[in-house]
């Protein structure tokens, strides 16, 4: 017996109303996405907010190959109370050599936790490419995180310098 049958066009379009009300709706003017790996400092910009908005495969998709933390669970439960990241970054200029280029990029990084502190950490995050000549046959291999070197600092996210790398 079809659903048309049993409520009667009224009916049918009672519960349609209800059911749409019941689900939640996608909003065109608040949905937002970062992926760009366009250079070293739109890289980080985009792992953080990855992290902040606890995409955590995007985030752990940044790394090189090879250089990814080896638990994903285990990294993903270190960044459970975090809330937010707001990173700032030093000057960096790529280091090119055979086919690779490598940066050094200075950070200046608040992380707020989801209880409303914030540390606030410097350091540098190594970043690698293979020159785009050099990349002739799939798959292509994005810019990535090698590594990261961060402190943790007393100094306040406003008054402390990136770096040092």
């Amino acid at each position: 017996m079809s659903v048309l049958k049993i409520f009667g066009a009224a009916g049918f379009c009672a519960l349609l109303t209800i059911v749409a009300q019941a689900v939640p709706q996608a909003r065109a003017d608040d949905w937002s996405y970062l992926d760009d790996r366009s250079t070293p400092q739109k890289l980080v910009q985009s792992y953080y907010y990855a992290i902040s908005n606890r995409f955590y495969a995007q985030a752990y998709s940044y790394f090189q190959e090879g250089s990814a933390p080896k638990n994903f669970d285990t990294w993903v439960k270190g960044y459970a109370d975090t809330g937010s990241v707001e990173v700032r970054f030093g000057e960096t200029a790529p280091d090119p050599g055979a086919g690779q280029i490598h940066w050094a990029l200075p950070v200046a990084i608040a992380a707020r936790k989801t209880d409303g502190t914030a540390t606030v950490f410097t350091g540098c995050y190594t970043i690698h490419m293979t020159n785009l000549g050099m990349q002739s046959a799939p798959p292509y291999q994005p810019m990535g995180i090698v590594s990261a070197s961060l402190r943790a600092t007393d100094q306040s996210f406003g008054k402390v310098s990136p770096g040092p790398c």
